[in-house]
């Protein structure tokens, strides 16, 4: 296939890309003439903002350096291998080449590791200081354990299926593997509630109570009487509290950490407005929004770097013809460098829309419970107990920010009360 037609593919994914962000992503949930104007001056006290300010400053540039650092690896390690020369005969018979994948692919993941290990030691340290953290050190290795293993066995399999496309279909790997990235998207959402969230947590249903009655009606007034919510056990972790939707179709759950339910005692209408968040990304099909435009990002992306490589300079950095190690290893570094380095360059696109999907479902939350005091404390109080950035920077926002801060999500909420009366 000619580059030419991968170039037109990786085009026309781009231009879906750009169309399915733009129809699907709720840009003005309160509509488009309504300003919302967030103070975090009028949403917080000088000493929870205090309090914040001093935690990010504790952290410190830790956590971005190790960031770099982990995206730089691979870059660097796919350096050191293109300017030495692989010394296997050109006559030489082809070798196994899965011993070299797998190998540096270790290799360099636990190069990230490392690296990444003074940063994570410290943050976690932090976490205690502000009694964010109820893990023992112990708890903390095996957490490092099970992620960086799933990692490293996701990575390889990953690797070992390219390489034997890229080497069964020369020509056509670009395509096969653009399908590949597409339905390994998707299928990664349906598996991600089976496979990766128990591996860290433990989940049960809801106890039978007087707020497990209400969030059925909740769900029954919604529309979504069949949803399943559960219960993990963040505290073994964690003081913070939290909510999520996960799955697709079957496996499709709302999840409530237990620091959040425990609240309940206290607030229950706060509960029940995170619920009712929750059930606005199920009404919406968010986590389905999501895992379709990623699925096309993901194809346009892999089209994309099929028509880089596929150049005559660039050849020699993913052969599919090499039996070298130091060709293969060199491919091998070269892959997960891209996997490294894609996510932060797509970051601010797809923070963007994340952020914009959440303020909808914090409407779907007014609108259902139609108590803004309950959803303002509920801002309020989860910001302070995770101590959440309370005022980000452009750049921080771009980056990282998943969610609306705080102030601009109380800021919404009180734009709503004003529209309502």
């Amino acid at each position: 296939m000619s580059r030419r037609a991968l170039a037109g593919g990786a085009l026309t994914g781009l231009a879906l890309l750009g169309v399915g962000v733009a129809v699907l992503t709720p840009w003005h949930p309160l509509g488009a003439d309504v300003s919302v104007r967030p103070d975090v001056a009028s949403a917080f006290t000088p000493a929870e903002v205090q309090r914040a300010a001093a935690f990010r400053t504790d952290l410190g540039v830790w956590p971005y350096v190790a960031l770099i650092l982990s995206v730089a690896v691979p870059w660097v390690v796919f350096a050191v291998l293109l300017r030495r020369r692989d010394r296997s005969a050109p006559s030489a018979p082809p070798r196994r080449a899965w011993p070299v994948v797998v190998a540096t692919a270790i290799v360099v993941l636990a190069l990230q590791w490392l690296v990444g290990l003074p940063s994570g030691i410290h943050s976690e340290q932090v976490l205690r200081d502000y009694h964010l953290s109820t893990q023992t050190w112990a708890g903390w290795l095996r957490d490092e354990a099970v992620g960086w293993t799933m990692n490293a066995a996701l990575t390889a399999l990953g690797l070992l299926v390219v390489w034997w496309v890229v080497r069964r279909a020369p020509r056509r790997w670009p395509w096969l593997l653009a399908a590949g990235a597409a339905v390994v998207t998707v299928l990664g959402s349906v598996l991600y509630p089976l496979v990766v969230e128990p591996a860290y947590n433990h989940f049960t249903p809801l106890p039978d109570s007087a707020l497990t009655r209400s969030i059925s009606a909740l769900a029954a007034r919604d529309g979504i009487a069949h949803v399943r919510v559960v219960v993990s056990d963040a505290s073994a972790r964690t003081t913070g509290e939290n909510a999520h939707v996960s799955g697709l179709g079957s496996t499709r759950w709302v999840v409530l950490d237990d620091t959040t339910l425990s609240r309940a005692r206290q607030d229950p209408a706060a509960v029940l407005a995170v619920v009712a968040h929750e059930f606005g990304h199920v009404k919406a099909q968010d986590v389905l929004v999501g895992t379709l435009l990623g699925a096309v990002g993901a194809a346009t992306g892999v089209l994309a770097l099929g028509w880089l490589l596929t150049g005559a300079r660039a050849r020699r950095w993913l052969d599919p013809h090499a039996t070298g190690r130091r060709s293969v290893a060199r491919g091998t570094a070269l892959l997960l460098a891209v996997v490294a380095t894609a996510p932060w360059l797509g970051a601010p696109v797809t923070n963007l829309v994340s952020r914009q999907l959440e303020a909808r479902a914090d409407v779907h939350s007014l609108d259902l419970t139609r108590d803004v005091p309950a959803f303002e404390r509920m801002q309020h109080d989860l910001a302070v107990t995770n101590l959440s950035r309370l005022e980000p920077t452009w750049w921080q926002t771009a980056l990282f920010a998943t969610h609306p801060d705080p102030a601009w999500r109380i800021a919404q909420a009180r734009a709503w009360e004003r529209l309502r009366h």
